[in-house]
């Protein structure tokens, strides 16, 4: 008994080791967008827009490729349109574009034309990127960045777990960037409900189960992370004469996404369960469980489980294979 509740234990701390490193290459990113003029745009993408409130890497980024710049604006081409992609303290790279024009169409403004160029600025360690559109060199040469990014920051509402876009306006008149838009970019929290049906394995015994779950899903920046749910599991097994006999959990639990791919999920879970209506010898009375629920892929799920017969009398192993929860 005692090497079986070791061994789920041991698990469970195996995958919060796993959520502690996971990944979070090709995240889903706040936004910052600001409007220089018709000549000049920039977007700062950031896994948390508040980040640059506590550090200068922004402006640091930005003034040192406007120093490279400078070095190489002989070999810039004059002629057409072109890319630099600056790596921060790793490479630059000057590609020319094929693209004659570029025009986007709303409905309140009619076709607008897009900046014939662009700058696409990296952080090594993916903190941060930094797209500049522009028409002429020189307007990316003589922009402050020090002082943009420092209007920005003065300007950034409070932290949000949400993933956001922001919008700043430079305003001539008061010489100054505004922010003029700031809402919700990403998922929000949802409440979803599903069913599912499972394969269960306990003390020798083969259960089919019809399940259902009540969840409440919190998003952090764009990705849906936490969910606090409610479940049942009404599990099936057969007499001798092939007569059913039905057992009915009811469940509590909490799941964690680790992955940081809004497509691609790998939620953790663990619940706990007591039995509600209980039929045939199968199960003790006052029988209760405790379950990780693990989905390996979408649609599939597998929990291994301990059984506490009798207010924790006996301890007994069990596992099921879930499709759909």
């Amino acid at each position: 008994m005692k090497p079986t509740i070791t061994s789920f234990f041991l698990l469970l701390g195996v995958f919060c080791f796993g959520n502690a490193f996971g990944q979070n290459e090709g995240a889903p990113r706040d936004t910052i967008h600001f409007h220089g003029s018709d000549h000049f745009a920039m977007y700062i993408l950031s896994s948390d827009y508040h980040k640059l409130t506590g550090e200068d890497q922004v402006e640091i980024m930005l003034v040192d490729f406007q120093n490279m710049l400078k070095e190489i604006k002989d070999k810039v081409p004059t002629s057409s349109s072109y890319i630099i992609e600056y790596g921060y303290q790793t490479k630059i790279e000057v590609l020319e574009s094929n693209r004659i024009a570029s025009f986007s169409i709303s409905e309140g403004n009619g076709i607008a034309e897009n900046f014939r160029n662009q700058a696409i600025i990296t952080d090594p360690n993916s903190r941060y990127q930094v797209n500049i559109g522009f028409n002429e060199l020189d307007k990316v040469l003589m922009m402050d960045f020090n002082k943009v990014i420092g209007e920005i920051k003065a300007e950034l509402p409070e932290k949000d777990r949400h993933l956001r876009f922001l919008e700043y306006q430079y305003e001539g008149e008061i010489g100054k960037s505004k922010l003029i838009q700031n809402k919700i970019s990403g998922d929000m929290d949802m409440l979803r409900l599903s069913a599912g049906i499972g394969a269960n394995v306990y003390r020798s015994n083969f259960l089919t189960d019809i399940s259902g779950e009540l969840a409440f899903q919190f998003n952090k920046k764009g990705i849906l992370k936490n969910q606090f749910y409610a479940s049942t599991n009404l599990m099936f097994s057969f007499n001798e004469d092939n007569s059913p006999v039905i057992n009915t959990f009811v469940n509590l639990g909490y799941k964690v996404n680790f992955s940081s791919q809004k497509d691609d999920p790998n939620w953790l879970g663990m619940e706990f369960g007591t039995i509600v209506n209980r039929n045939g010898d199968v199960f003790k009375p006052n029988t209760m469980r405790l379950g990780l629920n693990w989905a390996v892929g979408k649609g599939i799920s597998v929990a291994p489980q301990l059984y506490f017969n009798g207010f924790f009398k006996q301890v007994s192993p069990g596992f099921r294979i879930g499709i759909g929860l």
